[in-house]
Formats: structure tokens, C-alpha cells, sequence
């Protein structure tokens, strides 16, 4: 096992796509090499089209194809730029039945909840609800409610093959509710033939990134192509079609914008204090750069 993962990682792309930190279809780019076998990477999502994490370090290939493990690969190393993602982590849920550094929640009779505090959604894409459930018996029912207790999303979670004395990781997708949302996460035990537990909640997801002056814009991935030593990658945003690319630039990351076609004035969200968000003008050819060190 460790020649062939030896084999996979010196064998590594500049660019693919794969699960990644527990979202899927992620395209992964290594945008410049390091010494010592490390490089830069940036992380650029299909479902809002804007890059959500800069990094130095490397790549820890987990999954069936690498480890046969249920875990998925992600970034190691020292982050460089990263779009805020958390909504919700353990701490904001209701106090565990068992505390310490790894706080779980046990269910014990039907109709036993965990349940977060209040919170809201605007602006956000794909959002991920992701837990691990222990007990063999009976599904957990997840819902997203607003304050009056009425669900605007609901689904049962999966259950372990491996016995009752395994955890299972859980993990969906929750598209938020048009227009917003004001609310809480409950996770229920509708049914309960024997004692199940929870532990690690959280709720995550990608931020909106493609504005016009009437709010966000659609957006839709094209596909990425290979330019010499560099990868180029190419989207949508409303009429429009916009390029990114990334060059080493000193030491630093230069991710450079083309708007290729002539539409309505853009602006790019970047969710960084020390990055403004970036303005393309109406005219073919519009270009941004940001420099990430």
C-alpha cells in the first residue's frame, strides 16, 4: 500500500478533479512547484466558480482509491487566502450529553433532538450538512427549520453496515431556500429500537462569489485546458465567459481574470479582509489580478 500511494502522489496532475475537503466535484490545480516535494495549490468550485482556498504545503490523497477509508483528500499546509465557509460547528448546537474535547450527544427515547442555535443564510451556494452517527438501528431525521418549527428541509441519515459500535460518517447536500433564510438545524431520533449517538456536527458550504448591481449572478463551469506550464479554467458568469489563471509571481500566486466577452459590469467577491473584491467594466477583455502571498 505505501509503493502504490508512493506512486500515486509522485505521479500527481497539475490539475484534476475529486472530492476535496468534503465537497465533490472540486477541481484542484498545483499552480507552482516547491522544493521538498511541496508546491501551491488553489481549490476552485464548480457550483459558484470562484476559488475558495489558496495554499503552500501539499495534497493528503485520502478516499476508496487511495486508502479504501471513507475519508476524501484536502490541503495540508499553511493557507494562503480561504473564503470563510462555516455556518454552524459542534459549539453551536444545544450542550452534548458528553463533553471534552470530542463532544457527543446520545438519543435515548423516540423523538430526542439536538438542535442548533438560530441562524441565517443569504448569499451562500451549495450548503453540507456532515455528522458521524453511531448504532445500527433506526435513521436520524435531519431538519432545517425557521423559528416557528416549520421545515424548509428534511431528510433521514444513512446508517452503519459495520455494527452498532462504529461510527458511520454522514454527509449531504442542503440547498438553501430561495430568497434567504432565518433559522435552526434539528437533528431527531423519530424512531429508536436502541440508543444511538452524534457527534460533530457541522454546516458548511461555498459563498456567492459573481455579482452584478442587481445581486448575484448564475453561473455555470466550462471545463479547464492545459497552456504550456499553467492551467487555465473557464466559466460563465450570466452572458458573459471569464478565464482564470494562476502564475508564480515571485514567491507569491497571481491569479489573473479575463472577462472574454463584452456584458454587464461584474464584481467578484473575494470574502478577504486583506483582498478587495475585484470590478470588471463592461468591455471585452476586462481584467483583474490579485497577488497572494
Amino acid at each position: 500500500m505505501l509503493v502504490l500511494l508512493a506512486f500515486i502522489q509522485s505521479a500527481e496532475p497539475s490539475a484534476f478533479r475529486a472530492i476535496f475537503e468534503d465537497r465533490p466535484r472540486q477541481l484542484v490545480v498545483r499552480a507552482q512547484d516547491l522544493p521538498k516535494g511541496e508546491g501551491v495549490y488553489y481549490v476552485f468550485s464548480p457550483d459558484v466558480c470562484a476559488i475558495r482556498k489558496v495554499w503552500r504545503g501539499t495534497v493528503n490523497f485520502r478516499g476508496k482509491v487511495y486508502d479504501f477509508s471513507q475519508d476524501n483528500s484536502s490541503g495540508e499546509g499553511k493557507a494562503l487566502y480561504e473564503v470563510p465557509s462555516e455556518l454552524l460547528t459542534p459549539q453551536d448546537f444545544a450542550d452534548p450529553t458528553q463533553g471534552g474535547q470530542d463532544p457527543v450527544w446520545k438519543f435515548s427515547k423516540p423523538w430526542d433532538k439536538v438542535v442548533s442555535k438560530t441562524f441565517s443564510i443569504e448569499d451562500w451556494g451549495p450548503l453540507y450538512f456532515a455528522f458521524d452517527e453511531k448504532g445500527d438501528s433506526d435513521t436520524l431525521m435531519i431538519r432545517m427549520s425557521i423559528p416557528s418549527g416549520e421545515p424548509m428541509v428534511e431528510y433521514q441519515s444513512s446508517n452503519t453496515i459495520m455494527g452498532s459500535g462504529f461510527w458511520q460518517f454522514n454527509y449531504k447536500l442542503m440547498r438553501p431556500p430561495a430568497g434567504g433564510f432565518t433559522g435552526f438545524l434539528g437533528v431527531y431520533s423519530p424512531k429508536l429500537a436502541a440508543p444511538k449517538e452524534l457527534r460533530r456536527p457541522r454546516l458548511f458550504g461555498d459563498r456567492l462569489a459573481w455579482f452584478d448591481a442587481k445581486g448575484p449572478v448564475e453561473v455555470r463551469y466550462l471545463g479547464y485546458r492545459m497552456e504550456k506550464a499553467k492551467t487555465v479554467v473557464s466559466f460563465r458568469v450570466g452572458a458573459r465567459t471569464v478565464e482564470l489563471s494562476g502564475q508564480d509571481s515571485g514567491g507569491g500566486l497571481r491569479l489573473s481574470y479575463t472577462a472574454k466577452t463584452a456584458g454587464d459590469p461584474l464584481i467578484l467577491k473575494t470574502y478577504q479582509k486583506n483582498y478587495p473584491d475585484l470590478q470588471f467594466g463592461p468591455t471585452a477583455g476586462a481584467k483583474q489580478e490579485v497577488l497572494i502571498r
